[in-house]
C-alpha cells in the first residue's frame, strides 16, 4: 500500500507484493531456531538468525573420541567376517558339489541333458538320506530346535552367542548334506554373535564405557547390526546392498508395532546416522577381505548396455502381478508342508520322544531332497551355485524343465526347513525369481535381459518389504544401469503392494493361526 500511495514504479510494487506474499506464508516453528516455512526460509530471517535451518541437521555422531573406537571395532568386525566367509562359502558350496559329481553322471554341469528331468543319479537319494539323517543326530546332540531369523535379529538386536554357534554348525552340516536352503543364515547369525561379543569385550577393556547405560546398549545393538551387515556384505554383489538390507529389515513392521501413530502421515523409525555410519565399514571391509581371497568378477553380460525400452515401465506392472502370484504360491507351499510335517512330527514324538522326532524328520528331508535333485538337478544347493549354471544353459533348457526345477526347489526348501535342516530363504527365493524371469520372458515374448533381473527382485519383494534392497540386488548382480532399473523398481513395488499392501498376506496368516 505504501508503495502504491507513493507512486512507486510497477516493478517496485511487484517486488513489494512478492515480499508480502513470502512473509505471510512463513510459519513460525517453535524450537526450530527461527521462522521457517515447510519449503521456504525467509531470507531476512536467515540472515538475521544463522541457526534458522538447524533443525534440519542430524544429531552429531562423530564428535566424541569413542567414535574412533567404535569405527575401529566395526571395521575389525568386517575384516573378521570377511575372513570367515571364505572358508564358510567354500565348504557349503563345494562339499555337496563334490559328492554330487562323484556319484552323478559324467560332465554333470556341462551336459545339458544332465540338468533336465531325471538327469541326476539315483545314488543321490541314498547319500542325501544318510547325510541328512546325520544332521538330525547332530541337532539332537546340540539340542538345537528353534532359532531366530536374521530379520528377527535385525529388529530386536538381541542374540545368544551359544545359539548362534549351534546354528552355524547346523547350517554347515545341512548344506553339506545337500539341503537346498540359503547359506546366509549361518553367516548372518555368526556376524550377530561376533558383534555381541565384540561389544562385551570392549566394555571389559574400557570399563568407563559402561558408565552410560544407554550408550552401552546402543553400542551393543550397533555392533550386532554391523556383524549381520558384514556377514551379508561378504556374499552379496556389493556391500552397499547389505547396508540397505539391514536398514530396511531393522525397520520392518513399524506401523504394526506402534498402532497409536499408524494414522499419522510419514510415521516410522529409521536407523540413526550413528548406526548407519558403522554399518558401512563393517560391510565394506568384509567384502574387501573376502574379495582378496576369492575375486569374483562382474558378469560379462552388462545389462546397462541393453537399449532402454520405454514401454518396460508399463509391462513391468503385469510382471509384478506374476511375481506376486509366484510369491503367494511359495507361501502356500510353506503352509501346506508345515501342517503336514507338524502332524507327522507330533505323532513321532509321542512314540519316541523329541530326539527321535528330530532324527526321523531330518531323514525324511534327506529322502525328499535327494529325490528332488535327482528329478531336477538344478534345484540343488542354496541357489547361489545354480544361478550361473541356469543363466549359462537357459537357452537349451526347456520351459517344462525350468518350471519343474522351480517347483522342486520350492518343495525341497520347505520340506527341509520344516523337517529341521538349517538355512535361510534369501538365495533360494532369488533363484526361483531367476527361473520365473526366464519362463516369463518366453511366455510373454519379452527380453530375458529385462525379465530375469526384474523377477530376481520382484519375487522376493512380494512379501519381503524391502523395496530398495530388492531393486539394488538385481541391479548389482546384472549391472543394469539407471534406465533399465526402472521396470525392476516398478515390479518390486507392485508385487509387494499386491500381497502386503492389500492386507492379503496378513489375513492369510491370521486365518492360519486362528
Amino acid at each position: 500500500q505504501a508503495a502504491r500511495q507513493c507512486g512507486a514504479p510497477r516493478r517496485h510494487r511487484a517486488a513489494a507484493m512478492a515480499h508480502c506474499d513470502v512473509r505471510d506464508s512463513v510459519v513460525s516453528v517453535q524450537g526450530g531456531g527461527g521462522e521457517m516455512e515447510s519449503g521456504l526460509i525467509d531470507s531476512r530471517t536467515q540472515s538475521a538468525n544463522p541457526d534458522a535451518g538447524a533443525d534440519l541437521l542430524e544429531v552429531p555422531w562423530a564428535d566424541r573420541r569413542t567414535f574412533f573406537v567404535d569405527l575401529a571395532a566395526t571395521t575389525t568386525i568386517g575384516c573378521v567376517m570377511g575372513a570367515l566367509s571364505y572358508p564358510y562359502s567354500l565348504v557349503t558350496d563345494k562339499v555337496h558339489e563334490w559328492w554330487l559329481e562323484k556319484t552323478g553322471p559324467p560332465d554333470l554341469w556341462e551336459d545339458v541333458a544332465n540338468m533336465c528331468f531325471r538327469g541326476g543319479s539315483t545314488q543321490w537319494v541314498l547319500v542325501a538320506w544318510l547325510c541328512c539323517t546325520a544332521v538330525g543326530v547332530l541337532k539332537a546332540l546340540m539340542r538345537l530346535e528353534k532359532y531366530p531369523s536374521f530379520i528377527t535379529e535385525c529388529k530386536r538386536q538381541h542374540v545368544d552367542p551359544w545359539l548362534s554357534a549351534k546354528v552355524l554348525v547346523g547350517c554347515i552340516a545341512s548344506l553339506c548334506a545337500g539341503g537346498t536352503l540359503g547359506l546366509e543364515a549361518g553367516l548372518g547369525t555368526t556376524g550377530a554373535a561376533v558383534g555381541h561379543l565384540s561389544a562385551a569385550a570392549l566394555v571389559r577393556g574400557f570399563p568407563g564405557l559402561e558408565a552410560d547405560a544407554a550408550a552401552a546398549d546402543l553400542r551393543r545393538r550397533t555392533y550386532i547390526l554391523s556383524g549381520i551387515a558384514a556377514g551379508f556384505g561378504a556374499i552379496l554383489p556389493s556391500p552397499f546392498i547389505a547396508v540397505l538390507l539391514i536398514g530396511e529389515a531393522a525397520t520392518q513392521g513399524v506401523e504394526r508395532e506402534h498402532p497409536a501413530s499408524a494414522g499419522e502421515f510419514m510415521t516410522g523409525r529409521r536407523l540413526p546416522k550413528r548406526v548407519l555410519v558403522f554399518l558401512v565399514p563393517a560391510a565394506t571391509f568384509s567384502f574387501v577381505v573376502r574379495y582378496a581371497m576369492d575375486p569374483t568378477p562382474l558378469t560379462t553380460n552388462l545389462g546397462a548396455q541393453r537399449p532402454y525400452d520405454n514401454w518396460s515401465a508399463l509391462y513391468a506392472i503385469p510382471l509384478g502381478f506374476v511375481a506376486a502370484l509366484v510369491g503367494l504360491a511359495f507361501l502356500i507351499a510353506q503352509g501346506l508342508t508345515k501342517k503336514l510335517v507338524e502332524g507327522l512330527g507330533s505323532r513321532i514324538e509321542r512314540v519316541g520322544g523329541k530326539a527321535v522326532r528330530q532324527v526321523a524328520l531330518a531323514s525324511i528331508a534327506g529322502v525328499v531332497t535327494g529325490l528332488g535333485i535327482y528329478l531336477f538337478p538344478l534345484a540343488y544347493s542354496s541357489g547361489r551355485s545354480a544361478m550361473p549354471l541356469t543363466i549359462k544353459h537357459r537357452a537349451n533348457l526347456s520351459t517344462e524343465t525350468l518350471v519343474g526345477t522351480a517347483v522342486v526347489k520350492c518343495l525341497t526348501f520347505w520340506v527341509g526347513m520344516h523337517c529341521g535342516l538349517v538355512g535361510g530363504l534369501f538365495f533360494p527365493l532369488m533363484y526361483i525369481g531367476l527361473v520365473t524371469g526366464e519362463v516369463s520372458s518366453r511366455a510373454f515374448g519379452l527380453d530375458p535381459v529385462v525379465c530375469i533381473p526384474l523377477m530376481v527382485g520382484a519375487v522376493p519383494a512380494s512379501f519381503v518389504t524391502a523395496p530398495v534392497t530388492m531393486l539394488a540386488l538385481p541391479v548389482g548382480m546384472f549391472v543394469m544401469g539407471p534406465l533399465n532399473a526402472i521396470p525392476i523398481f516398478v515390479a518390486t513395488v507392485t508385487s509387494n503392494t499386491l500381497l502386503v499392501g492389500t492386507g492379503l498376506l496378513g489375513k492369510m496368516m491370521a486365518r492360519r493361526s486362528s
